[in-house]
């Protein structure tokens, strides 16, 4: 029963959550940027970065070189790749990309999304599950995503929709 109602859950979670990493990724932490006054962070927020030509986005360009870059941090690396940096919750600010290979680039934005407001199609998600039971009886299970991460303290937790740069 307990697989069940979790494979449910995860179905309905799939679909509002980032995508895993892909393999052989790097992972990299931004700098601060100098000079800038950041705001308090609540925790990290994670950013992954694939480089693909423009006439094939499918396709993946391994080893481009990237800049991940905001008004608050910046990071350099190889894509593909997963930039970790800061999370500030409503003061979180939109991460502009650009990658390079050989003659080809191309820039790509990934604006922070508050998870309390993502759900699916912007509305939050509910699950039910229902089993058949066993031994001890029959179970019902409910999950909510979307509407209480953050809520308790006012302030949403920010996630980075996946960017994939289309070099040309």
């Amino acid at each position: 029963m307990r697989k069940l109602a979790c494979g449910l859950l995860g179905i309905v979670a799939a679909c509002a959550a980032p995508g895993p990493a892909p393999s052989g990724a790097a992972t990299v932490r931004a700098a601060p940027v100098n000079g800038a006054t950041l705001p308090l962070a609540r925790g990290e927020a994670r950013l992954v970065v694939r480089a693909v030509p423009a006439a094939a986005p499918a396709d993946e360009i391994a080893g481009a070189s990237c800049r991940a870059e905001s008004q608050y941090f910046s990071a350099s690396f190889q894509s593909p790749a997963v930039v970790l940096f800061p999370d500030y919750g409503s003061q979180a600010p939109a991460v502009s990309v650009t990658c390079r290979a050989g003659d080809r680039s191309g820039t790509a934005v990934s604006v922070p999304e508050a998870t309390w407001s993502r759900g699916v199609g912007g509305w939050p998600a509910v699950g039910i599950s229902v089993g058949t039971g066993s031994y001890e009886g029959v179970g019902v299970g409910m999950g909510w995503y979307g509407g209480g991460v953050g809520a308790s303290t006012g302030e949403p937790v920010v996630r980075y929709p996946d960017v994939r740069v289309p070099l040309q």
